[in-house]
């Protein structure tokens, strides 16, 4: 029997990314409103696609948040997840990135911030960018949803961070990656 070939979807979706000790709020359904008119526009142009949420346990660990519930809320509202990572189960891909980065200043900032302090939200997200167009493997995440561009949808209190993160993405041995990475920013959120 011949191998099976995994073919990469043309876009992978983050549409949530929320934190442990948050609760569905107006940017979740904002977010499901930029989400419904994405997939309208996939549609039209033949597109496939993989609905992914990102949770962080990381940064403000809740052990008594519901991911049960959080899942079935999406579900409810005809967006169910093709899959929910918590952020924690990124740190070995955190280390790999740090691993693969060319620049040794930024190698040196992040490993001095991550002995200081902890791993911080732009490795995270690096880790995150590079596992879903396929450069990195993750137990937990399929090759079935690996894709060639990633589009997320994120509060615009973000940018900083994910601006970071492509910098990080650059100058490590994927750089290029970064410019297959699209934004629909939520407005308005404040920094918490």
């Amino acid at each position: 029997m011949p191998a099976r070939t995994n073919q990469k979807k043309d876009v992978s979706i983050e549409y949530a990314h929320i934190y442990t000790n948050n609760k569905i709020g107006d940017e979740e359904k904002l977010s499901l409103e930029i989400l419904g008119n994405l997939q309208k526009e996939l549609d039209s142009k033949n597109l496939s696609a993989t609905l992914l949420i990102l949770i962080d346990d990381y940064s403000f660990p809740d052990p008594t948040f519901d991911y049960g519930a959080l899942i079935a809320w999406w579900t409810g509202k005809g967006f169910k997840p093709d899959l929910v990572l918590r952020e924690s189960q990124l740190i070995p891909l955190c280390d790999e990135v740090i691993s693969k980065l060319r620049d040794n200043k930024i190698k040196e900032q992040l490993v001095d911030y991550i002995k200081s302090k902890k791993y911080p939200c732009s490795l995270f997200i690096a880790a995150w960018y590079l596992l879903r167009l396929g450069h990195l493997k993750h137990d937990s995440f399929s090759e079935d949803l690996y894709a060639k561009r990633l589009i997320n949808i994120l509060p615009e209190s973000f940018k900083p961070f994910e601006d970071k993160a492509l910098e990080i993405m650059a100058a490590s041995e994927f750089s290029g990656a970064e410019k297959l990475v699209e934004y629909s920013f939520i407005h308005g959120r404040l920094v918490a």
